[in-house]
Order: structure tokens, then sequence, then C-alpha cells
């Protein structure tokens, strides 16, 4: 089932944070676990710096905790696309009431 979220963020090259619109679907194989996110357009334009607009982040479960796997293909092009994906998978596993680990 897809979920929406919005992703407050703070830039790391200056103090402005902005708010992002995410929809989001959360999988589960096994003990993998993958989130899909879509960054919704919304009365805002998406910022530049944040490519991909689509991104997954895999994580397995360990003794009751996420652990988050390595992605290849969320391999941001700069910091605050990174740390962009790092947020929003913290927010929504809060959000799912789920402990990374």
């Amino acid at each position: 089932m897809e979920k929406s979220i919005t992703i407050s963020y703070l830039l790391s090259s200056k103090a402005t944070s902005v708010s992002v619109l995410l929809k989001y679907n959360i999988e589960r194989a096994d003990n993998i676990q993958t989130v899909s996110c879509t960054i919704t357009k919304s009365d805002e334009i998406i910022p530049l710096w944040l490519h991909p607009h689509k991104f997954e982040v895999k994580s397995m479960i360990n003794k009751g905790k996420y652990e988050t796997l390595f992605n290849f293909e969320n391999n941001a092009k700069n910091l605050d696309a990174a740390l962009f994906i790092d947020q929003a998978y913290a927010d929504i596993m809060t959000k799912e009431h789920l402990v990374v680990g």
C-alpha cells in the first residue's frame, strides 16, 4: 500500500530547510525489506540537487532491528541528495515504528 510522508531536510551548504513530499511503499521478502520512494511534484518545484527522483533503500532484519544494505543505484550525485535519502529512510522507519540498528 502506497503511503505519503513529508520530509523536512536542512541543506548541508545553507541554513535553509526544505520540505519534500514523498510517496513510499514497503515490501518484505523473507528477512529483506525494501522501501521504494518517489518524490512527488507539489506546488513547489523539485530542487535541482535532489536526484534521483525515485530511490530504494533495502535493509535486512536482524534480531528485531533493520540494518541498512548498500544500494549502488542510490549513489547520489551530490551530498545533499545522499543525506536526503538517509533522512527520508529514517523518517519513514520512525513513522512505521520500525527500529533501525
